[in-house]
């Protein structure tokens, strides 16, 4: 939009400045001026000129000793004309005022940056690796890539929307990290990013989905016991059948303990759950049991938004099997082994969090926390995780502008600036066309202006115009642009007269003809 204002404002000072070309000739025709007016009306393109023609044509200006003493007002003469002022300050009134509307054009049209919708380019495309947890080479142990994931889902504090609220919602730049909450399941979208500038970025097409469920087991009459070996079980029964007894590896009264399979018996991308909430002496007055299984889908969509991928791609961009069940069991793991049972990993929040509310829990409410905290650690490791980089892609996003414009301000200067300009023209066609408009060569300007030139002489070849206007022999010359009639049918002749030399009278306009 700069551009486009300076295009305009070149474009607006360029033609009012042909049409003072044009002009200038008509206004050397109307009387006999001094060569230093003759010399600044012939240079009324530049506006500094204009100025000190307005300056030096001002009325009474040589009866001032004090504005005499300036070097423009020095200049003064009294031309016999009264308006050459006015119209000098006019003119300039005109370019000012063109020049400021189109200045202030900028302010109603601002292109501000777009976080809504970036542009999209040809380069590398940064994404979340979704391969693995962890940098650190893989190993027996996967400690660490269990520990980040809990820590993911612990920082992942994110909007969550309804997922039928509308497809405007999923298309709308602005939707950092936000998850969606369907029917008995969450989803997210992941983030396409700029490699340079990572806070650019691009909701990409890319979907996964966590779906969880549990059943809540019946305690028996003995509920939960200590056993003469000094552990805690859990006397349980579903759907009828007995359990056997079950272990709590740690418990606190009144907190839910949430213990994750390290194995893989509900799937390659799914984690099973055996969750117990104690009871404590006050709000909680039972113990509950659950068992629970939640399975994070395969990465959905976005097959057009990446070309020329290699095999190795594949499982940064859609997720391995060990990346989804590790998000998938994220609410129970530590990192570390306790009490020696290598085959799951147990957490506990303490009392009153939001994974681990002060009451009784439902199996419902206990699956929703659970995929609320994968789908949070996935969110949290694409907002700032280990990173991937896709070369070579098409959808690189780079950022975007967006131009608030103010329509009504802008019509309505434009239409001033038009104006202005019609205006202009309407007075060059009225004005203008009553001499003969010269060329702009100098060439053709000096055969012009040769009767001036010889009155000095063969010599002052190295005069200056200052020196040329101030000589004694045209010091108080007057001249002006006319013509000579044509005798005998001849061609009237331009040339330059002298005051004096000619008794015909001012020249409306010059007369149709031929002219040499």
């Amino acid at each position: 939009m700069l551009g486009l204002s300076l295009g305009l404002g070149l474009n607006l000072a360029s033609s009012l400045k042909r049409y003072a070309v044009i002009l200038r000739w008509s206004l050397l025709t109307k009387r006999f001026v001094s060569l230093e007016v003759f010399d600044l009306i012939l240079g009324l393109e530049t506006l500094t000129k204009v100025g000190k023609l307005m300056i030096i044509s001002l009325p009474r200006i040589r009866k001032s000793k004090m504005l005499r003493k300036l070097p423009w007002f020095r200049e003064a003469r009294d031309d016999g004309s009264r308006l050459t002022w006015i119209v000098c300050l006019v003119w300039l009134l005109v370019n000012i005022g063109a020049q400021v509307l189109v200045a202030t054009l900028s302010l109603f049209w601002p292109v501000d940056t777009s976080d809504r919708i970036p542009l999209l380019t040809r380069g590398d495309v940064l994404i979340s690796d979704l391969a693995s947890w962890k940098l650190d080479s893989p190993g027996g142990e996967n400690a660490s890539a269990l520990a980040s994931a809990n820590t993911f889902g612990v920082q992942g504090v994110y909007d969550i929307l309804p997922a039928d609220s509308g497809h405007d919602h999923r298309q709308d730049n602005t939707t950092k990290n936000v998850i969606y909450q369907g029917d008995g399941y969450y989803e997210y979208r992941f983030l396409n990013r700029n490699p340079n500038v990572p806070s650019v970025y691009l909701v990409s097409e890319r979907v996964i989905q966590v779906r969880a469920s549990c059943q809540q087991l019946t305690l028996d009459e003995s509920g939960v016991f200590k056993h003469t070996n000094g552990r805690i079980y859990g006397n349980a029964s579903l759907d009828g059948k007995h359990w056997e007894l079950y272990p709590v590896p740690f418990y606190y009264e009144g907190s839910i303990s949430w213990v994750g399979s390290r194995h893989a018996y509900c799937g390659s991308r799914c984690t099973n759950f055996t969750v117990f909430q104690k009871a404590d002496d006050t709000n909680i007055t039972v113990s509950s049991l659950f068992t629970c299984k939640n399975e994070v889908s395969l990465v959905q969509g976005g097959e057009k938004e990446f070309i020329n991928l290699r095999p190795e791609d594949h499982d940064h961009i859609y997720s391995s099997d060990d990346f989804a069940r590790i998000a998938a069991g994220a609410i129970s793991w530590t990192g570390y082994t306790m009490a020696n049972r290598v085959e799951r990993q147990t957490r506990i929040y303490f009392t009153g969090e939001e994974w681990s509310p002060y009451k009784i829990v439902g199996a419902d409410e206990v699956s929703d926390m659970i995929m609320r905290f994968s789908i949070s650690a996935i969110a949290a490791f694409d907002d700032h995780g280990i990173q991937y980089i896709v070369p070579n892609q098409l959808n690189r996003p780079v950022q975007g502008q967006i131009v608030n414009a103010d329509w009504g301000w802008i019509l309505g200067l434009l239409g001033g600036i038009c104006i202005i300009q019609f205006g202009a023209l309407i007075c060059l066609v009225a004005f203008a066309n009553k001499a003969i408009i010269r060329d702009e060569s100098f060439f053709s300007t000096a055969l012009l202006l040769r009767p001036v030139v010889e009155k000095i002489g063969k010599g002052g070849v190295n005069l200056t115009g200052r020196d040329i206007k101030n000589h004694p022999k045209l010091r108080w010359r007057r001249i002006k642009y006319d013509y000579e009639e044509g005798r005998n049918g001849e061609p009237n002749e331009v040339r330059i007269k002298f005051e004096g030399s000619d008794l015909a009278g001012p020249r409306r306009s010059w007369a149709p003809g031929d002219y040499r």
